[in-house]
């Protein structure tokens, strides 16, 4: 309802599961807390581990300058918009599966979004299309830090998620070539309120 947003909703779920489980139901013990606890900074401490591993690799990539050679690649790839729209979207995908979705939208908003305006490409279309192609990497292996967030949620090993995300991995990968060839899916609520 926006009264949040989801990381301080995240905060007050668990203050409020906090007073539900400890005052209301009674069933959270002291001891039961601290093992919540423990399971918390070890998830955390994984994610945290992923995340930091995923900054150097970004660091490095900036360093060497990898997206501003890539982008010089692509435009000179093809002058076809869609080809050029689909290659940079494949580059984000593997980028996803790699860095973490903060990091690949930081350092690759300001590389690819003027290569797409170039193209014809309207901002917030484009915007749409980047944010699900990088999390879609980020929900896939090797370094997918939602795979391995909910992996370790659910104590399920990561061979059976890949195999169960499979079908989702497919949905949205038709839901993005839907999304591009189709542009007014995605703008017609923005045009809607503030017009063209």
């Amino acid at each position: 309802m926006g009264l949040f947003t989801p990381s301080k909703a995240g905060a007050f779920v668990v203050v409020y599961a906090f007073i539900i489980g400890k005052f209301i139901y009674k069933e959270l013990t002291w001891r039961g807390l601290s093992e919540v606890l423990k399971q918390t900074l070890i998830d955390t401490g994984m994610i945290m581990l992923i995340i930091m591993c995923s900054n150097i690799f970004g660091y490095a990539i900036i360093y060497d300058r990898v997206p501003q050679m890539i982008a010089t690649t692509i435009i000179g790839v093809s002058n076809i918009p869609y080809v050029v729209l689909f290659i940079i979207l494949g580059f984000l995908f593997i980028a996803g599966m790699f860095m973490e979705s903060t990091v690949n939208t930081l350092l690759l908003t300001p590389i690819f979004l003027p290569i797409a305006k170039q193209m014809g490409f309207d901002p917030v279309h484009f915007g749409i299309l980047m944010m699900t192609i990088i999390t879609l990497g980020s929900m896939t292996p090797p370094v997918g830090v939602v795979m391995y967030t909910v992996c370790s949620l659910l104590d399920c090993p990561i061979e059976k998620y890949i195999v169960e995300s499979i079908p989702f991995v497919i949905a949205i990968s038709i839901l993005v070539v839907i999304l591009v060839f189709f542009p007014q899916v995605v703008l017609f609520l923005p045009k809607l309120v503030y017009g063209n």
